[in-house]
């Protein structure tokens, strides 16, 4: 059983997960405190003041379709208490993840020590996922409504350039979380991302708007994800061919679809290398 806490950064996953877990034979319920683009700042701030700003989206091996159930308006402590959780995911919100200051300002220990508080399986263990540094490409940042502001002015201090920002990334997981022995895993999800764009798709392929990862990066990240948790070293083949069509659900006018052969080979590799 696994808990995420955290934005649409994590719920995109929580069907794919499950559906490559079932592939496997492996029963899995997987869980998401959603609150969107939701900082490490916020979190701590809902958590203190008790607040219903989440959503929880749920699935498992037995929900029909894969397609969760959500409940709406909880607090991040029902989420907390709401099963037996095994491992714990954290993570910060977008232009966090490269500032070294948002890993030590305190926050994240609050909200480890919240979780400590009210997880009712005393063995449950914290992961951290990182999430990508977004794309630079114009039109990505029109599809997404505060790229005029807050994310535009946001990236300015990494020259507008995406390796700049990743690279800042990956400074502060090893400066931060590789040292943090409270955390057991760590999901390279922007190394899976970088490592697509860096050898065969442009941002446009991994990205649907300045925020989020498309429908081929989703699947990608959803392996990244089970991989990790999974403590598989190596993935040898892609074993879901087609992606379930309430994996797209929430894409508009998308259809079901097959995975290309050289789709296939990116997504092993790039998952293989992170």
């Amino acid at each position: 059983a696994v808990l995420m806490i955290g934005s649409s950064f994590c719920y995109y996953y929580v069907e794919e997960m499950v559906g490559l877990a079932a592939a496997a034979g492996i029963p899995m319920r997987v869980c998401n405190v959603y609150y969107s683009g939701c900082p490490l700042y916020k979190h701590v701030n809902h958590l203190q003041n008790d607040l219903p700003e989440y959503s929880l989206y749920v699935s498992s091996s037995n929900t029909p379709d894969k397609v969760p159930t959500i409940t709406k308006s909880v607090t991040m402590k029902y989420g907390i208490e709401y099963d037996d959780w095994d491992i714990i995911i954290m993570q910060g919100g977008v232009f966090e993840i490269a500032k070294s200051s948002k890993y030590t300002d305190g926050n994240i220990q609050i909200i480890q020590d919240y979780v400590n508080q009210h997880k009712t399986n005393p063995d449950a263990i914290f992961a951290w996922n990182s999430p990508w540094a977004p794309p630079t490409d114009n039109d990505l940042r029109d599809k997404y409504p505060y790229a005029d502001n807050s994310y535009y002015t946001s990236y300015e201090a990494y020259n507008h350039d995406r390796t700049t920002m990743y690279n800042a990334i990956t400074q502060c997981l090893e400066d931060h979380i590789v040292t943090d022995d409270s955390f057991v895993y760590l999901i390279p999800s922007c190394t899976a991302m970088e490592n697509a764009l860096s050898s065969y798709w442009e941002e446009k392929d991994i990205h649907r708007d300045y925020v989020h990862a498309s429908d081929l990066a989703r699947v990608m990240i959803s392996y990244t994800w089970y991989c990790t948790l999974a403590g598989i070293d190596h993935l040898d083949e892609i074993k879901l061919d087609a992606i379930p069509v309430a994996f797209f659900k929430s894409t508009k006018g998308t259809e079901d679809r097959v995975l290309t052969d050289m789709e296939k080979a990116i997504i092993l590799e790039s998952v293989n290398n992170a």
